[in-house]
């Protein structure tokens, strides 16, 4: 949410391959500016930490028993195709979900071809606990006490998990957990939730500025078990910024600060250090100072850690004084910076490119300016964009109308416009022969062409098209919705569920027997919520994570 991500991406560098990229861009002279500033103390900001004001006991739980009964809608009539199409993708969602329980109960994902289950996740039952809150928001009663039932034997599954993604065990499981708490008020999903997020600290660094490892063991309490030496571990913007949400919830549900101190650290330590470089390249180190070569992107590596800088600010809601309060202040800053160096206009076409690149001299490369901001020069574009960062225009409506206490009203209506645009651009990726859209795009003149032919059933566009009809109300985003909907229908749908394809630009294009987990959480889920009325999870009262998972404005 980078998001929806593959494992390999998931993986942080190597220290091999870190030296490598040194050599590469700097040879020796760079290699030993790296060393000497890697053995530098880490510095705690002026400004003072999360740590005393993240969340205060006193407010009491943001859990709400009546935004909890309307979070299903019913105070507003839904047209009736509308009201035919949400019927068509909860049979979807039945559809999926029977698959799932016949061949792969208990297991991570589903193999639909081949109708057998896969375990790269654990073997934690990730699919039943990513689906379970969207099995609840459209009252599949059955099908969700059977998730339950499943979820319910978390506490002994973990203890039995192999080691895991500490990123992805936070946005799916701790955040299916909460999510499907406040939905239900259920004590079994903050019970798990707790334990879980207690054994998720145990990839919390005690070393510089607290980042945490890219993986963690549940069951023994270790930190990375690939990584021999964490000095030299290289962390992802889009890992440690994508974790606030869920455990900032877990503190304000639990009362026990030390969930929401954990996340705040590594974030705050890095906005202390580049106070005012608003877009972030994609690598740090356990100090808090970046791995070269610099990358900036919407995109894999970086791209839920913007996400979050607005809907931390959003979560926060009347007790935005428990929050990091530059939040909404640096989101706004990265989404200028974004539209100014990252939004590319040519041809009547408007993507989202990105940057990459070494300074000439490594000692400007590592050390910030004197007014703490980033020196991007000699950075050269690359003229591509990723379907993950279809993202961007649900999140930059969703600030348009969530933060118009933060924004220019001139703002606002700028970041509309871009939202409409990449809107466009996004939809467009799926006009292909089988109606799906490709991983990525290369950005030409005057339009984008398929590069990585893959589709993965991702979530992306249809969640911006959701955002985006709540916001303007113009029905072509229901109708793009539908299409897309469609192609899902007649290219992955099989007797077993759903599969992604290896190649969109064949009619007949090979499946590639997975139906991930996100698949239930998040692309039916953001697809009948746009056909459902605005009342259904209005944005009014929740906050979706990156990975769908709807939490309560406090």
């Amino acid at each position: 949410m980078f998001r929806r991500r593959t494992f390999v991406e998931c993986m942080p560098l190597s220290a091999g391959t870190t030296f490598a990229l040194l050599l590469f861009g700097g040879l020796a002279f760079f290699f030993a500016s790296f060393v000497t500033l890697s053995s530098a103390r880490y510095t705690a900001p002026r400004r003072q930490l999360l740590e005393t004001r993240a969340v205060r006991p006193g407010y009491g739980p943001a859990y709400d028993a009546e935004v909890a009964a309307r979070a299903r809608g019913g105070s507003v009539k839904n047209d009736d195709l509308s009201e035919r199409r949400r019927a068509a993708v909860r049979e979807a969602m039945r559809h999926s979900w029977q698959g799932y329980k016949k061949y792969a109960y208990g297991e991570d994902e589903l193999e639909p071809i081949t109708r057998t289950g896969s375990n790269a996740f654990g073997h934690l039952g990730a699919t039943a606990i990513d689906a379970i809150d969207t099995l609840w928001l459209m009252g599949l009663e059955k099908e969700y006490l059977e998730a339950r039932e499943l979820v319910a034997d978390f506490p002994k599954r973990m203890m039995e998990a192999s080691p895991l993604s500490t990123f992805e065990c936070t946005i799916r499981v701790l955040g299916g957990f909460m999510s499907t708490y406040y939905l239900t008020g259920d004590e079994l999903y903050l019970n798990n939730a707790r334990e879980l997020g207690d054994r998720l600290l145990f990839a919390y660094s005690r070393k510089g500025v607290g980042m945490p490892s890219g993986s963690v063991s549940l069951n023994e309490g270790y930190e990375s078990y690939w990584h021999v030496n964490e000095d030299f571990e290289s962390h992802l913007l889009a890992e440690f910024g994508t974790t606030q949400l869920e455990f900032y919830a877990l503190s304000k549900e639990t009362g026990d600060m030390k969930y929401a101190k954990a996340s705040a650290k590594p974030l705050e330590a890095v906005h202390g250090m580049y106070p005012n470089s608003f877009l972030l390249p994609t690598s740090f180190n356990n100090l808090g100072e970046i791995i070269p070569p610099m990358r900036y992107t919407m995109g894999a590596r970086a791209d839920s850690y913007y996400e979050y800088l607005l809907k931390a600010w959003v979560q926060a809601g009347s007790h935005r004084d428990e929050m990091v309060h530059d939040t909404g202040r640096r989101w706004e800053g990265a989404m200028d910076a974004t539209i100014k160096e990252l939004v590319h206009r040519r041809g009547g076409v408007t993507s989202l490119v990105e940057m990459e690149g070494m300074n000439v001299f490594a000692k400007d490369f590592l050390h910030p300016r004197p007014s703490g901001s980033l020196q991007m020069d000699h950075l050269i574009k690359r003229m591509r964009m990723d379907h993950l960062s279809c993202f961007v225009p649900g999140m930059l409506a969703l600030g348009a109308q969530k933060a118009k206490h933060l924004l220019h009203v001139e703002k606002s209506l700028q970041y509309m416009e871009v939202a409409e645009e990449l809107m466009e651009t996004c939809y467009s990726m799926y006009r292909t022969p089988t109606g799906l859209a490709g991983e990525n795009y290369s950005v030409l003149f005057d339009r984008i062409q398929v590069a990585d032919k893959r589709n993965f059933l991702r979530p992306e566009t249809v969640e911006s098209l959701m955002i985006l009809y709540r916001a303007t109300g113009n029905n072509k985003y229901r109708e793009w919705g539908w299409e897309i909907f469609q192609a899902f229908e007649k290219h992955c749908k099989v007797e077993a569920g759903y599969s992604g394809v290896t190649d969109v630009t064949r009619p007949s294009a090979e499946l590639d027997n997975k139906m991930q987990s996100w698949f239930l959480a998040e692309t039916l889920k953001y697809l009948y919520l746009l056909f459902s009325p605005s009342d259904v999870l209005s944005l009014d009262e929740w906050v979706f994570n990156t990975e769908a998972h709807p939490m309560i404005i406090w």
